[in-house]
């Protein structure tokens, strides 16, 4: 492709042929450039889903550590309350 611009550059008539394919090559890279482009805009929203993801999953992580607290927490007093009550039965039947 260098040698035929090269080639061009030196002709002071441009045939209707090499107009054609000077004008075919243009549209080309302006194609080339809109893919680019369009290549790059996905890129950038796939990278921010990534991070929104990444955050997702922080937040859900604190919150699954969170309720696993709270949940131990209930069956440690439930535990208590059973032991209890189990108490009071017992002290009942005697």
């Amino acid at each position: 492709m260098k040698e035929r611009i090269e080639r061009l550059k030196k002709l002071t008539y441009i045939p209707q042929k090499e107009i054609a394919w000077l004008i075919e090559q243009a549209e080309l890279a302006v194609k080339q450039r809109e893919i680019i482009e369009e290549n790059k805009r996905q890129q950038e929203v796939t990278v921010h889903q990534f991070r929104q993801a990444q955050k997702d999953i922080q937040q859900l992580s604190g919150d699954r550590k969170r309720y696993k607290q709270a949940l131990e927490k209930i069956i440690t007093n439930l535990n208590f309350a059973i032991q209890v009550a189990q108490n009071e039965l017992e002290g009942a039947t005697k």
